[in-house]
C-alpha cells in the first residue's frame, strides 16, 4: 500500500511538474510571438515604401492578404484532424509563420521585391498565423489548468504587450539609424531575419508543450464538435446585429486605416523615428487604458464600453486633417489608444455575452472571416480612390472624411441591442499586429474568460 501510495505521489508531483513547466513554455512563447510582431509584419507597408512599391501598395499589402488567412480558417477542423491533433497544427502554422520572413529578408538585402511576390508572402504569413488562431485557443484550455487561467493569461499578455512593445522601438531606432547611413534594405533585412528567429524560438517552445491528456498518457486533443444541441442554439437578433455593425464598422475603419503609414512617411516626409514613435504612443495608451475600461465593464456593462468606444473612434480619423504638426498627432494617438481599448474590449466582451455558449468558436470563426472580407472591401476602395485621384494630401482627406463619416453611420445599428444579463467582466486579447492608427488585429483568448460573481 505504501509503495501504491508513493507511486501516485510521485506520479501527481511529476506531473505538476510538466504542468508548470508547460506555463513557463508558453510565456516564453509570448514573448517571442510579441517580439515578431514588434518587429516584423508591423513594419510590411513601410517595406513596401522602401523598396519603391507606392503608397498604394503600402495600404494594400497590410489588409488584402489578411483574407487568406481569414478563408483558412474556415478549413482549419479538417486539417487538424488530418494533421493529427492541435498542437501539430498550430506548430506547423508557427514554421510556416517564420519561414515566411526568409524570402522577404533576401528581397530586402536586394532592395526589390514585386508588389504581387510581396502579397503573396504575407498571404502565407496571415494564412499560417490566422488559421490556427481556433486550435490555439482550444489547445490552451487543455495546457492551462483552469484555476488561475484568468492570472495567468493576464500575465502572458503583457509580457507579450511588453515584448512588442520593446522590438517595436526597436525595430524604429534601427531605421532611422539606417536610413541615415543608406542602409534601409540592409535594416528591414536584418529585422525580418530576427523576426522570423523569434517566431522559430516560439515554434520550439511550442512543441515541447503537452497538454493534460498527453500528460496524463491520453491522445493529443483536437477541435470538438459542436453537438447536436449546441449546433441548434438560436443566434439572437442582438448577436446578430453586434456582428453586422463589427462588420460595417470594420469596412469604414479599413477606408483609411491601411493608409496612415503611406501618408505619414510620403506626405508628411517623417523619418522612421517619428512613425514609430506615433505608432508606439497609441499602443501604450491603448495598453494601460484597457485595465480602466475592464473596470468600467465590470460595474457598468460591455454596452456601455463599446458604445463608448464606438463614438470615440468616429471623429479619429478626420481629426487628421486639422493638422499635420507631431504634437498635435501625438495627443490624438493618445486619444486614438484609449478610444480602441474601448472599443476592442467592448465588442470582445459583447460576443462573448450574446453568442450561444456551443457555437462561440465557430461563429468566431465565422465571424473572423467576415472580418477579413471587409477589412479588403474598405482597403480597395481607399486604394481605388487613391490610385484614381492621385496620392496627395487633399485625397488621404478625403479618405479620413469618408472613414469618419461611416463610422457615425454604423453607430446606428448598435441602437436597441439588448443585452443579457452581465456576467464576463474581462478577457485577455492577443496583439497579432500592431497598427499606425492603434486599430491592431487582436484575436481573443477564450481560456481567459474571467467571469463576475453571481
Amino acid at each position: 500500500m505504501d509503495r501504491i501510495l508513493t507511486a501516485a505521489v510521485t506520479t501527481d508531483h511529476s506531473e505538476q511538474t510538466a504542468r508548470d513547466e508547460n506555463l513557463r513554455h508558453s510565456m516564453v512563447d509570448a514573448a517571442c510571438f510579441g517580439g515578431m510582431v514588434g518587429c516584423g509584419e508591423s513594419y510590411f507597408p513601410a517595406f513596401a515604401l522602401a523598396i519603391g512599391l507606392g503608397e498604394t501598395a503600402a495600404g494594400l499589402v497590410a489588409s488584402l492578404p489578411l483574407l487568406v488567412g481569414g478563408a483558412l480558417q474556415l478549413i482549419s477542423p479538417a486539417a487538424i484532424r488530418w494533421i493529427g491533433g492541435l498542437r501539430r497544427w498550430v506548430v506547423a502554422g508557427a514554421v510556416l509563420q517564420a519561414l515566411a520572413f526568409a524570402p522577404l529578408a533576401v528581397a530586402a538585402w536586394h532592395g526589390e521585391l514585386s508588389l504581387t511576390a510581396l502579397l503573396l508572402i504575407a498571404s502565407v504569413y496571415w494564412a499560417a498565423g490566422l488559421a490556427t488562431g481556433p486550435a490555439w485557443n482550444t489547445w490552451m484550455e487543455h495546457v492551462v489548468p483552469q484555476q488561475g487561467r484568468a492570472r495567468f493569461f493576464t500575465s502572458r499578455s503583457r509580457l507579450q504587450q511588453a515584448c512588442t512593445f520593446a522590438l517595436l522601438l526597436v525595430a524604429g531606432l534601427i531605421l532611422q539609424w539606417a536610413s541615415m547611413n543608406g542602409l534601409t534594405s540592409k535594416a528591414f533585412a536584418l529585422l525580418f531575419c530576427l523576426a522570423g528567429l523569434l517566431r522559430l524560438s516560439s515554434a520550439s517552445y511550442l512543441q515541447r508543450t503537452q497538454s493534460d491528456r498527453q500528460l496524463s498518457g491520453g491522445s493529443a486533443p483536437v477541435l470538438p464538435a459542436d453537438s447536436s444541441a449546441q449546433a441548434n442554439q438560436p443566434v439572437s437578433q442582438a448577436a446578430k446585429r453586434l456582428l453586422v455593425y463589427l462588420v460595417c464598422m470594420q469596412a469604414f475603419i479599413q477606408v483609411s486605416g491601411p493608409f496612415f503609414a503611406p501618408y505619414m512617411l510620403k506626405q508628411l516626409h517623417f523619418g522612421y523615428g517619428t512613425y514609430v514613435s506615433l505608432m508606439s504612443i497609441a499602443f501604450i495608451s491603448k495598453v494601460l487604458s484597457m485595465a480602466f475600461w475592464g473596470r468600467v465593464a465590470e460595474r457598468y456593462s460591455a454596452n456601455r464600453v463599446l458604445w463608448i468606444g464606438g463614438i470615440g473612434l468616429i471623429p479619429l480619423s478626420a481629426l487628421w486633417i486639422v493638422s499635420s504638426n507631431v504634437v498635435w498627432l501625438g495627443l490624438m494617438q493618445v486619444v486614438s489608444g484609449i478610444a480602441w481599448a474601448a472599443y476592442e474590449l467592448g465588442f470582445f466582451l459583447m460576443f462573448f455575452e450574446t453568442l450561444p455558449a456551443g457555437q462561440r468558436t465557430r461563429l468566431l470563426t465565422y465571424y473572423n472571416f467576415a472580418n477579413a472580407a471587409a477589412v479588403c472591401v474598405g482597403a480597395v476602395t481607399g486604394a481605388v480612390i487613391l490610385s484614381s485621384l492621385g496620392c496627395e494630401s487633399q485625397i488621404y482627406y478625403l479618405l479620413f472624411g469618408i472613414s469618419s463619416v461611416g463610422r457615425m453611420l454604423c453607430l446606428g445599428l448598435l441602437v436597441g441591442i439588448a443585452v443579457p444579463t452581465h456576467r464576463l467582466k474581462s478577457i485577455g486579447l492577443r496583439i497579432l499586429s500592431v497598427r499606425p492608427g492603434a486599430g491592431s488585429v487582436v484575436s481573443p483568448i477564450m481560456a481567459s474568460q474571467q467571469r463576475s460573481d453571481p
